[in-house]
């Protein structure tokens, strides 16, 4: 339950107070007693995970920007939105010049083994020196990496896809001059994504590689997904006292969009066999902390207030160490109007999977 919803029930209690005080004779002096309508919740023994709550943003596992690797006109590039599979051709830039530095590169090559293999007879029987073979050697390797070289700039003339993905962003038309490491297209690939965050450095020593988290989609309403902690960070950011984790989800049905942001429940710890009431249910006052539970004084219903100490918390529920027993009724709506000894009418019972 929120503070807000909390609050509302508390003034709607009060009203009903109000309309429902009754008087009675108390022994002689006729005193009025007042009878004051309360929500109530049983207590019992359960489990209790103590989380951390964080907002983490999300990016594809593979998302690149690809850039040219040789100058050229663009002769075509694919569309966005365009799925495409690994290896296929998303650019094409003309390649005339390069083709003819291909064929050149190639003829030089050939015209540099020939006369390599020429000199090989003559160097056995000694007609040249091992000097002037080695230098034709050295001609013939220079032309062979030259070769290479035409050959890599033709294969960099297309374009193609690293991974398969979906094109997600075009920054070239058809017809553009482009150069050596200008941006060309963006693809991503959302068959899996990442999720980064920033905890708290108290919580350094209590999550680490596969601590349970709950991912809460802030576009989604209700929906929430299980996954775990892959990396946990050992080191602190100074700006934030935070330090990173990350958490790696499968994406096939694309719930998650990169830059999207997502609310996380990690799991600090798991209390067993505790006692758990909503916080609104305390009171605070100069003493410190109490909270009242419905007690039976003959015929009578009445509120008894209690003190208690309290221990881990997390979301709307908090642990009671001390000062409440299992199957008691704690007062969680109405609690702000009774004093002990009040007399109480119990409106409604409430069950713990209303305040999830």
């Amino acid at each position: 339950m929120n503070v807000r919803k909390a609050i509302v029930l508390n003034i709607i209690a009060a009203v009903l107070f109000t309309a429902c005080g009754q008087n009675e004779n108390d022994g002689n002096n006729g005193a009025q007693v007042r009878e004051v309508v309360v929500e109530v919740l049983g207590t019992e023994y359960q489990s209790f995970a103590e989380v951390v709550r964080v907002t983490g943003s999300v990016e594809a596992m593979e998302d690149a920007i690809i850039s040219a690797e040789v100058a050229g006109r663009v002769q075509s590039v694919a569309d966005r939105g365009t799925h495409v599979r690994s290896g296929q051709e998303l650019v094409s830039l003309d390649d005339r010049i390069v083709r003819s530095s291909l064929e050149m590169a190639r003829a030089n090559y050939e015209l540099a083994e020939d006369a390599l293999q020429r000199q090989e007879p003559l160097l056995r029987d000694s007609i040249i020196s091992a000097l002037q073979y080695n230098q034709v050697r050295t001609q013939r390797d220079q032309a062979r990496s030259q070769l290479d070289q035409a050959e890599k700039q033709l294969s960099d003339s297309r374009i193609s896809a690293p991974f398969r993905g979906r094109i997600e962003d075009r920054m070239v038309t058809a017809g553009e001059l482009v150069n050596p490491g200008m941006p060309v297209l963006r693809l991503v690939n959302l068959d899996r994504v990442r999720i980064n965050a920033g905890v708290p450095e108290r919580y350094i020593n209590d999550i680490r590689e596969g601590t349970p988290v709950a991912i809460r989609l802030a576009s989604y309403s209700g929906e929430e997904l299980q996954g775990e902690v892959r990396y946990a960070g050992s080191l602190i950011v100074p700006e934030t006292r935070t330090f990173p984790i990350e958490i790696v989800m499968d994406n096939s049905d694309r719930l998650f969009k990169p830059e999207m942001v997502v609310n996380l429940q990690i799991t600090r710890r798991v209390l067993d066999d505790v006692l758990i009431v909503p916080r609104t249910a305390l009171v605070r006052d100069e003493d410190g902390l109490r909270l009242f539970v419905v007690v039976q004084d003959g015929d009578h219903t009445v509120a008894e207030a209690r003190r208690v100490v309290t221990g881990a918390a997390s979301g709307a529920m908090i642990v009671i160490e001390e000062g409440l027993n299992p199957g008691e009724n704690v007062i969680v709506t109405g609690q702000t109007n009774v004093s002990d000894g009040d007399l109480v009418r119990i409106q409604n019972r409430r069950s713990f999977e209303q305040y999830q």
